[in-house]
């Protein structure tokens, strides 16, 4: 997953850097749709999930899931498991498409500041599909949540900084802050040095991940996206509960409010790079670890 349409091989050299193959298969029952949508100048594809285990009833959670650059929605669904996960947690999954001519490499443009504003771009875009969607399924804006991996991670952090209102909580692996760069050659310095905490941190509910031999994107981004949502809200209670997971060592921080309330934790997983951590190698940008895709789902959900 990566930052943007830059000529030359950038994302050439990735390890599985290439689109789809099949389908993921479904349970009988659940869909697993295209669709368009058309929101603040902007028009995309997406995929649409809707579990058989809803069966009519209110979902659980409204997932929007962004792919990192150079995959697609069916890629990623693969790599992450996610359809597996949303049939079990009785999750709806919205997956757009960012296609090769909204940039080459269909990473979402994070680094552009047209694409962080409130009325136009690609986070307007996808706050009003969220929204949109929610609507269709009554799902209250406290169970919509977004995810991503590298680029798709970046934009959902920009999501929970711009629209804290519209989601629940976000979650960002191996992503950037929000901010972090305003142009394509800030990008990639960002990436490869770590970008400041000094944007608009997150306001809604926070999950960060990040391997720690990321050689693609800084570990210290995942610092800052944490940084920056502290700044925001203030007074959490942190505690660590370091752990020994899927033979990896994960350093978890957890940060509660006054109440109790659980509103960021964040993962430091030892040994994993560029990667969705536990995801399933017939999806590209995976590797062996736990399973973020349970971690953040168990955190949305509470």
């Amino acid at each position: 997953g990566l930052a943007g349409g830059l000529t030359g091989g950038f994302g050439a050299g990735l390890p599985g850097a290439r689109a789809s193959g099949p389908a993921p298969t479904l349970p009988e029952g659940a869909e697993w749709t295209w669709r368009r949508h058309q929101a603040a100048g902007e028009t995309r594809d997406l995929r649409l999930y809707v579990p058989a285990s809803l069966a009519g009833e209110n979902a659980a959670g409204l997932l929007l899931l962004l792919h990192g650059c150079t995959q697609d929605p069916d890629d990623f669904a693969r790599g992450t498991g996610i359809l597996e996960a949303a049939e079990q947690h009785r999750v709806i999954v919205i997956a757009p498409t960012q296609p090769s001519q909204a940039n080459m490499n269909r990473c979402w443009n994070w680094f552009e500041a047209r694409h962080g504003g409130t009325d136009s771009g690609e986070a307007a875009f996808l706050a009003d599909l969220t929204r949109t969607i929610a609507h269709e399924f009554a799902v209250p804006p406290d169970l919509r949540f977004a995810a991503g991996l590298s680029a798709g991670g970046a934009m959902a952090v920009t999501l929970g900084a711009v629209f804290a209102d519209d989601f629940g909580a976000v979650a960002c692996h191996s992503g950037l802050p929000n901010g972090a760069a305003r142009d394509m050659s800030g990008a990639f310095q960002a990436m490869s040095q770590g970008g400041s905490d000094r944007g608009t941190g997150v306001g809604c509910r926070l999950f960060v991940l990040h391997g720690s031999t990321d050689g693609t994107v800084s570990p210290r981004n995942g610092d800052a996206v944490l940084s920056q949502a502290l700044h925001r809200q203030e007074g959490l209670q942190r505690r660590a509960a370091d752990a020994k997971l899927d033979g990896r060592n994960v350093q978890i921080g957890r940060y509660r409010d006054a109440t109790g309330e659980l509103r960021i934790e964040s993962w430091r997983v030892e040994g994993l790079g560029h990667a969705w951590s536990g995801g399933n190698p017939q999806g590209s940008h995976t590797a062996t670890g736990p399973s973020a895709t349970q971690a953040m789902l168990k955190f949305f959900l509470g």
